[in-house]
């Protein structure tokens, strides 16, 4: 995927009118494709619809999938909270964990995925679904657990800029060539940043 379709440099920058669906383009990207390990080749379609339609979204005769209600649905809430950034803390939950900008704009995501699996559940009869099939929507307290211990890692290796961005990237499923492209270095420079974050994952979790 080339840089031109999704930046992910944007997310170091303040949250303003001028970002905020680019920002909210790169939430849905990873959040549907996080997603796809949980929900399955439905997901998969989601995630592949979205990926379409940033990709065509300024062509005047493209039409949007629902995959990017995600993406409107992200940015309503990334228009409430301008001049923060995506890791600026909003809160703590209930076991104390923090709630990020970008928690709590993926949990929005989250619950509007939710809701539209939730009406097609409801489409299906019950006689058709056996426990192998039934569309699961059970996820939301698995993505917060699953974030909450990603971000306390991630801030245990006391990643610079760069290295988090690239991080971001990979988990995304960005190659070296693509992430050093958005971040405008080399990609010996790319593999030096990952040989450095697992010396300090190895260090700290052995």
């Amino acid at each position: 995927m080339k840089n031109n379709i999704l930046n992910f440099d944007v997310l170091k920058e303040e949250i303003s009118p001028d970002n905020v669906l680019e920002i909210a383009e790169i939430l849905a990207f990873t959040e549907t494709r996080y997603l796809i390990g949980h929900i399955g080749t439905r997901m998969q379609k989601i995630f592949a619809d979205l990926l379409t339609d940033i990709k065509h979204k300024n062509e005047t005769n493209h039409v949007f999938s629902d995959g990017y209600d995600l993406v409107q649905e992200g940015a309503l809430f990334l228009c409430e909270h301008y001049g923060k950034h995506v890791n600026d803390v909003l809160g703590y939950n209930k076991k104390g964990k923090q709630i990020t900008v970008r928690i709590a704009c993926m949990k929005k995501m989250t619950k509007l995925i939710n809701r539209k699996f939730s009406d097609y559940q409801r489409s299906i009869s019950v006689e058709d679904l056996t426990p192998a099939n039934e569309p699961s929507i059970e996820i939301k307290e698995e993505v917060e657990q699953d974030y909450a211990l990603a971000d306390k890692i991630v801030q245990s290796l006391n990643l610079t800029d760069n290295m988090r961005v690239a991080l971001e990237c990979r988990m995304s499923g960005l190659s070296y060539p693509e992430i050093g492209r958005i971040l405008a270095r080399a990609q010996s420079t790319v593999f030096e940043y990952f040989i450095k974050m697992r010396q300090r994952y190895t260090t700290i979790y052995g």
